[in-house]
């Protein structure tokens, strides 16, 4: 009798934890995040800290930004592509995405300026917006533009867009 109940548990918890695991997985998708720099003629190099990412889902009930990564990374903005974050969020549709820059250099030759940031954010435009069904997975790629040199700084402007790549 005892193993009969034991069976029944067991039986019990695989069908429990298949339901919550299923559910999960089908109200969910993976978000893949890339940067890449178009290539400059002056050979400029653009090294950005970035410390949080985010992404705002719309139509969500409550203005919904949703955290990609919170990890402090440093990357070199190249016209290859590279991977700042990848994460589980809600399935859905999402118009925006948020980095927050904690620090940005150029490289002029041989000598490193500090870039300013206005207001150390990017809030970057998804064109055409990215709907994440559930149990897949979509890539964005965050494009930058040029560096712009005003006033005696350098300004990285914070007109940039993504989109999502297949």
């Amino acid at each position: 009798m005892n193993k009969g109940i034991i069976g029944f548990v067991i039986v019990l918890l695989v069908l429990v934890s298949g339901i919550y695991y299923g559910y999960y997985y089908f109200t969910t998708g993976v978000v893949n995040v890339y940067a890449q720099d178009p290539p400059t003629t002056q050979g400029d190099k653009i090294y950005l800290t970035i410390s949080s990412i985010m992404i705002h889902k719309v139509n969500a009930s409550n203005d919904s930004w949703i955290t990609i990564s919170n990890k402090t990374i440093t990357i070199l903005l190249t016209s290859n592509m590279t991977f700042l974050a990848s994460s589980r969020i809600p399935s859905g549709e999402y118009n925006e995405i948020f980095l927050e820059i904690s620090a940005a250099q150029v490289q002029l030759g041989n000598i490193n300026i500090s870039a300013k940031i206005p207001s150390g954010v990017f809030k970057i435009h998804i064109i055409n917006g990215m709907d994440l069904k559930g149990g897949s997975s979509q890539s964005l790629l965050i494009s930058f533009p040029h560096i712009t040199y005003t006033n005696g700084q350098i300004i990285i402007s914070p007109s940039i867009t993504a989109e999502v790549i297949s």
